[in-house]
Order: structure tokens, then C-alpha cells, then sequence
């Protein structure tokens, strides 16, 4: 990364092109406190939602696996701060991989390259006595959650004072899907949110359902990921952060 002017920040968003990293991305350029690079696989993403696209172009899209040490290592070489977003859907073992494992070794370079604080994007079920512990490994979903519960451990350990986790559930918000084109999510989101938070006795019984109920009182507008990401990790006063569905709205 160059040199940045007026003593900016140098951030790293790892899977920085995708539908959340994207927001993320902009959230911090638009804070004006902060000098851009993300590492993916595929680079620089071959499409935005219009809103994003100007912000974007002054990222600096770094090519590489996640899983490649020295890949890694290089792109945290001058950076102060880490945020992952990095998530997939799959088999249980797929998932265990990237919603897990990939967090997991990009903490512990983070921490051995001397990064200052760690974001990641974690998931609402993932608290104590939640699905993240005790969820059946014959559930499609296991691996994902297991991974998420992984990470999060491994950066409460690495960064007990430096770490920043959101929790969020459904995400919605304009989201570019290739020959789709962009998909407004919060169509449905912002509705379904409405009714899970909004309606009283009705969110009450809506929130009782197992693993329903967490999911449809958790959904976040995306620009609020962003903001709630880049607002906290900028934060110098704060001395770790979990910020579950209610703090993100307040984004």
C-alpha cells in the first residue's frame, strides 16, 4: 500500500468484493479516515451496485488465497487494521474451511504481523447456549455456524482487546448478482425485519421460535454492517466490541 496522506489508517478488508466486504469497503472511505486494500481471490469485482462504484474505484484490489500464508503476510505487511468477511455455503466441511479456518489463519498472521485490531463479520446465532455450541452436526447448517464459533474464539484469544465481532443475521440491502444484475434485498428484508422487531405480542411469539426466532430479529440493513464495522474499529477509547442485531440498526 502506498503512502498514506494526512496520517489515514490503512485497513484491509479480506473478501473485500463480495455483497458485505463491498460495504464495508465504501463505509470506510467514506469515513475519510481510512486508506483501502482488499485481498480475494478474484481481485477487483467485475461489478457493483451503482451506489458503490465510485467509492470502490480507489480500493486497492489485491489478488490471492487466503489460505496462501505469504499471500496473506504481504497484504497485511503495512496495514493497521484487519476486518474479514470471508463466509460461504456448502457442505459442513466446506463451510467448517471458509467460515472458520480462513478467519482463524488470518488471525493469527494479523497477530504475528503486529495488526492493531481484527474485525469479523460473525452471525446471530453464534452466542452462548446457541446453535453455535450445541448445534446437531447432522444440520445442513452446522459447519457454518461451527466455523463462525470457531473464529470468534480464536479472536477473543488473540485480540481480547482489540477485536471488533458483528453479529447479524439476514443481511439486506442492494446486492449485485452478476447477469441479475442488483437484487434489492431489502424488499423483503426490511418487511420481515418489521414484523420481527415491530409488532409486539406477534415479534414476541416470532422471536420464541428456535433458531426462527434469532434469525428474523436479527436482519440488518448492509449499510449499517459497514458503518457499525468501520465506526467501532475506529473507535480508540473502545477495548473490544461485540455488537449484536439491535447496536447494528442504531448504524
Amino acid at each position: 500500500m502506498a503512502a498514506t496522506a494526512n496520517n489515514l489508517k490503512r485497513i484491509l478488508i479480506l473478501v473485500g468484493n463480495g455483497y458485505v466486504g463491498q460495504n464495508i469497503c465504501h463505509s470506510a472511505l467514506q469515513s475519510n479516515s481510512f486508506a483501502v486494500r482488499s485481498l480475494n481471490r478474484s481481485g477487483e469485482p467485475t461489478a457493483t451496485p451503482p451506489h458503490l462504484s465510485s467509492s470502490l474505484s480507489k480500493v486497492e484490489w489485491v489478488k490471492g488465497d487466503i489460505f496462501d500464508k505469504s499471500a496473506r503476510e504481504d497484504a497485511m505487511s503495512d496495514v493497521d487494521y484487519v476486518v474479514s468477511t470471508i463466509g460461504a455455503f456448502g457442505s459442513n466441511e466446506f463451510m467448517e474451511r471458509i467460515c472458520g479456518d480462513a478467519t482463524i489463519e488470518a488471525i493469527r498472521t494479523a497477530k504475528e504481523k503486529g495488526v492493531q485490531k481484527f474485525g469479523f463479520v460473525s452471525s446471530a446465532q453464534v452466542y452462548e447456549g446457541s446453535v453455535g455450541l450445541n448445534l446437531p452436526k447432522s444440520m445442513p447448517m452446522y459447519g457454518y455456524f461451527q466455523g463462525k464459533y470457531r473464529a470468534e474464539k480464536e479472536l477473543l484469544d488473540a485480540y481480547p482487546e482489540g477485536h471488533v465481532i458483528l453479529r447479524p443475521g439476514f443481511i439486506y440491502g442492494p446486492r449485485n448478482v452478476g447477469p441479475l444484475g442488483v437484487v434489492p434485498l431489502q424488499l423483503i428484508g426490511a418487511p420481515a425485519s418489521y414484523v420481527g422487531t415491530q409488532l409486539g405480542p406477534l415479534s414476541s411469539l416470532i422471536q420464541s421460535l428456535p433458531f426462527v426466532g434469532k434469525e428474523c430479529s436479527s436482519m440488518v440493513p448492509v449499510e449499517s454492517v459497514g458503518k457499525a464495522m468501520i465506526e467501532t474499529i475506529s473507535d480508540e477509547s473502545a477495548k473490544g466490541a461485540i455488537l449484536d442485531a439491535e447496536h447494528i440498526r442504531q448504524f
